[in-house]
């Protein structure tokens, strides 16, 4: 289980992105569900698990459920 701060670089729609994510144990008992993303240096917001979806309390945009699939992908 990852639970300290990590990074994955990706690209999408032809960019490139260095994503930082730190997960927020308050929010989850056995495994994170909620992360704070930093995104090319910029705060991107929480991103959270809702069980069905990835959700930001910030962003509203496509990034937000590529975010929470990359970070997915770290825990498989």
């Amino acid at each position: 289980m990852i639970t300290v701060p990590f990074s994955i670089p990706f690209e999408f729609n032809g960019k490139r992105y260095l994503c930082e994510i730190e997960p927020i144990k308050s929010y989850w008992d056995k495994s994170p569900t909620s992360f704070q993303v930093t995104l090319n240096s910029v705060y991107f917001g929480i991103i959270s698990f809702t069980g069905k979806s990835w959700e930001s309390d910030t962003n509203k945009n496509v990034l937000v459920e590529k975010i929470g699939n990359l970070i997915h992908e770290q825990f498989v």
